[in-house]
């Protein structure tokens, strides 16, 4: 498992950069192709749980939540068409059921694999803002 590698089996997008020479790569398993629905939801992501770093792979467990996240945003874009919006909740330790070593040449810690399809539990409670809050934020008059 690589963070930083194409995969040609799997829909990636690229998201953000990881020190001067990596780029962050994370799975869509929705059946989205539309690269602007996929940058919104990326836009949301961004907003309500943006990337974080920190010793011992903590930057991996970010992105791997983040990505989870943007999944759960895209199958219910596919779904339903529209983005959610508000609080939710998502629980369980969904990370740690099947683990695998990240690149890092320490391995004491391990990820769950980000396998394809709809195999998402859900993990924490967090605000999903709107579009339109985003947007507000980021042009205040």
């Amino acid at each position: 498992m690589t963070f930083y590698t194409k995969d040609p089996k799997r829909t990636q997008t690229t998201w953000g950069l990881h020190g001067p020479d990596k780029t962050w790569l994370a799975y869509i398993d929705a059946n989205i192709q539309d690269e602007l629905v996929i940058e919104q939801a990326k836009k949301i992501v961004d907003a309500c749980s943006p990337q974080r770093y920190g010793p011992n792979g903590t930057q991996a467990y970010s992105f791997l939540g983040r990505e989870y996240l943007l999944n759960l945003l895209l199958f219910h874009y596919e779904d339903h068409g529209f983005f959610p919006s508000g609080r939710i909740c998502i629980t369980d330790d969904w990370i740690y059921k099947n683990s695998v070593r990240t690149e890092s040449k320490s391995r004491w810690w391990c990820f769950k694999t980000r396998t394809k399809g709809r195999h998402y539990q859900a993990g924490w409670w967090i605000k999903i803002p709107s579009l339109l809050e985003i947007a507000e934020r980021s042009n205040p008059q």
